[in-house]
């Protein structure tokens, strides 16, 4: 279990360390950051067996109570993390989407990517045929097979959309709650 934390380049230390201490001081939970090598993302990896989406449900919780991050731009949720190779993304994929994805459910298949020669199309396809239940929708999906590449690893999860942790969107809805 791992977050992929973005920031403004230059300022992946900053984030790093904001979300280090919220997520270990603050909430307790042991983490280790990850270097990624790509300008703008870090990756804080949990020590022990951990369900990050609580994590970010207790993260929200604090913003709501203390304010938002100012260096962290987005958290994501990582439930695995692999090396970049198609078949072990595939099979990674498939192996979530096949314990989280019910017949009644909506999903998509939602990749980026950074410094690497896979293909987003390639990805999706590989693992969208592989799926044979439930229902494609491509705007509002009950739950996201999120993909993210970064370099030579790769973060994968099956989430619901909005435990993509976004300062901006969170910005944004308490702005819209003060009118």
């Amino acid at each position: 279990m791992s977050f992929l934390i973005s920031s403004q380049r230059t300022f992946e230390r900053d984030a790093l360390s904001e979300a280090y201490y919220v997520i270990s001081d603050v909430l307790g939970y042991k983490v280790h950051p990850l270097k990624s090598r790509v300008p703008g993302l870090a990756i804080l990896r949990f020590n022990e067996e951990t369900n990050p989406f609580r994590v970010i449900d207790e993260l929200s919780q604090y913003i709501h109570e203390k304010g938002l991050l100012v260096a962290c731009l987005k958290i994501v949720p990582l439930e695995r993390l692999v090396k970049t190779d198609l078949s072990k993304i595939v099979e990674n994929a498939i192996s979530l989407a096949s314990v989280k994805i019910l017949p009644t459910h909506s999903w998509k298949v939602h990749v980026r990517k950074r410094q690497t020669n896979l293909r987003t199309f390639q990805v999706v396809e590989k693992v969208a045929e592989k799926i044979n239940w439930g229902t494609v929708d491509l705007t509002t999906p009950d739950l996201e097979i999120r993909i993210e590449i970064i370099r030579d690893l790769t973060g994968i999860s099956v989430m619901e959309p909005q435990f993509e942790l976004s300062m901006a969107r969170l910005s944004h809805n308490i702005a819209r709650k003060m009118v």
